[in-house]
């Protein structure tokens, strides 16, 4: 089985601790080589090889800054992908805005709303149609993996199945899994691939480890 993971996925599983730390640092603002030495409890030494590291990975950059009298000091940022890997909590917005709408309207709104939401996201994969199903099949893998669930194409026994390792949703597809789940089987991989005849067998939303389709014949 391949995975593919986006290069930023790959590169956050190589950081490890220290360099995490460091980022995290960073997220405050701007920061000296020593006085992230002094924050993170380690030496300069130490602190440069990190930083070099996370420049070499386009996470981190540096400059020289004239502070008062004496030698500019080098002071270190995070970029716009380094920026990227701080913690986000889309999530918890994201249940709050849904369930002020259920509180409102019930669920046919709730429904209505997930159901125009994911059909944006799915208007973009207009390119997926294709005339053979396994060239749909690729393609509909290669639009999951742009919007981040780590698809793969899996062969087992003469049969074929479309698995989802992440989910996008996460905590929400936990607590809407009826509605966003099923919306997002539909408009994800059902309709890109072209066929009805495919079988959600296991789902994330619903406590699995991935969402996993079984590709009819």
């Amino acid at each position: 089985m391949v995975y593919y993971l986006t290069t930023m996925e790959k590169e956050l599983s190589l950081l490890g601790e220290s360099k995490t730390k460091l980022i995290t640092l960073l997220g405050e603002g701007e920061k000296s080589g020593q006085e992230l030495a002094r924050l993170m409890g380690i030496n300069t030494t130490a602190i440069r090889e990190h930083t070099d590291t996370l420049e070499r990975l386009g996470l981190v950059s540096s400059r020289f800054v004239h502070l008062g009298v004496g030698r500019p000091k080098k002071m270190y940022r995070l970029t716009p992908a380094g920026i990227e890997l701080l913690p986000k909590h889309y999530d918890e917005l994201l249940n709050l805005l849904l369930r002020k709408i259920h509180d409102k309207g019930g669920n046919i709104l709730l429904s209505q709303l997930i159901s125009d939401v994911v059909r944006e996201f799915k208007s973009e994969c207009d390119e997926c149609q294709s005339e053979t199903l396994e060239k749909r099949i690729e393609n509909a893998v290669n639009f999951l993996n742009k919007l981040g669930f780590m698809a793969t194409v899996e062969r087992d026994g003469g049969k074929t199945f479309v698995v989802r390792h992440n989910c996008i949703f996460n905590k929400t597809a936990k607590l809407y899994s009826g509605i966003l789940c099923s919306e997002c089987d539909t408009s994800f991989v059902k309709e890109p691939i072209g066929s009805s005849n495919i079988e959600l067998i296991s789902c994330i939303g619903k406590g699995d480890t991935s969402c996993r389709n079984l590709i009819k014949s």
